[in-house]
C-alpha cells in the first residue's frame, strides 16, 4: 500500500472517530440548563447604577413629532371638507 493511500485511510478513520462523541447525560443536562441563563446583554449591571430616564428629552421629541403629525393629518383628512367649503358647490 502506498504511503499516500495509507495516510488518507488513517485521516478518514481519525475524522470519523473525532466526529463521534460519547453520549453523556450530565453534559446534556448542563447544556439544557445553560439555555435558561440570561444572555450577557440582558443581565443587570452590578458595578454601576442604570442611567436615569431623561424625561425632558422624551417630551421634547414627542412634542416635535406631534407638531408635524397632527397638522399633516388635518390636511390629509380634511382637504375634502376644505374643498367643499371653498368651492361652495360651484364646480
Amino acid at each position: 500500500m502506498s504511503p499516500v493511500i495509507a495516510r488518507a485511510a488513517l485521516r478518514s478513520t481519525l475524522a470519523r472517530t473525532a466526529g463521534q462523541r460519547n453520549f453523556s447525560v450530565m453534559r446534556e443536562l448542563r447544556n439544557f440548563a445553560r439555555g435558561f441563563e440570561p444572555h450577557p446583554f440582558q443581565r443587570l449591571p452590578v458595578t454601576s447604577n442604570p442611567q436615569a430616564a431623561d424625561w425632558g428629552k422624551q417630551v421634547k421629541r414627542i412634542a416635535g413629532q406631534a407638531a408635524i403629525y397632527f397638522p399633516a393629518m388635518a390636511v390629509l383628512l380634511g382637504w375634502p371638507y376644505g374643498t367643499k367649503v371653498l368651492m361652495d358647490g360651484h364646480v
